[in-house]
C-alpha cells in the first residue's frame, strides 16, 4: 500500500510523471493527503497507470495543493479496482490542465481509461476552455451515469 506521507518532504518535484506506473500489484486505496505538500508539480501523466489493484475512492482532495498541474494523462488508466464516483471537484483547483488524456505508441493514455468500476457523474471536463488533447478520457467507463452524455471524442 501507499503511505500518506509517502511525498510529505518533496515540495520541490515537478513530475511525478510514470510514479507507480505498472505497478500492478500494489494495493490499498490512495492516501488523500499523497500529494498535499507538492505545490510545484506539472504532470502527473501515468501516474497510477495500470495499477488495477487499487481499490477504494479517487480522494476529492488529491490534486487540492497542485494548481501548476498541465497534464492528467494517463493518471488513472487501467486502474480497474478504482471504486465510487469520480469527485467533481478532483481537478477543481488546477486550471491550467491542458491534457486529460492522448495516445502514442499503440498505449492510450485517457486519465479514467478502461476504469470500470467507477460510478456517479464523469466532471464535464469538456466544458473547460484550455484542454486541447482528451483522447481516450473516459473510455470503458461506462458505468458512469453520464456516460451517455459525455462527448463521443472524449470516450
Amino acid at each position: 500500500s501507499i503511505p500518506e506521507q509517502l511525498f510529505a518532504n518533496c515540495p520541490k518535484v515537478t513530475s511525478f510523471s510514470g510514479t507507480f506506473e505498472s505497478c500492478g500489484n500494489l494495493t490499498g486505496s490512495i492516501p488523500e493527503q499523497l500529494f498535499a505538500n507538492c505545490p510545484n508539480v506539472t504532470s502527473f501523466s501515468g501516474t497510477f497507470y495500470g495499477c488495477s489493484k487499487l481499490t477504494g475512492n479517487i480522494p476529492e482532495n488529491l490534486f487540492t495543493n497542485c494548481p501548476n498541474v498541465t497534464s492528467f494523462s494517463g493518471t488513472f488508466s487501467l486502474c480497474s479496482g478504482l471504486t465510487g464516483s469520480i469527485p467533481e471537484n478532483l481537478f477543481a483547483n488546477c486550471p491550467n490542465v491542458t491534457s486529460f488524456g492522448l495516445s502514442t505508441g499503440g498505449r492510450y493514455y485517457g486519465v479514467f481509461y478502461k476504469c470500470t468500476s467507477l460510478t456517479g457523474n464523469a466532471p464535464e471536463l469538456w466544458n473547460r476552455e484550455n484542454v486541447t488533447r482528451h483522447d481516450y478520457c473516459f473510455t470503458g467507463c461506462i458505468q458512469l451515469d453520464n456516460y451517455a452524455d459525455i462527448p463521443d471524442d472524449w470516450k
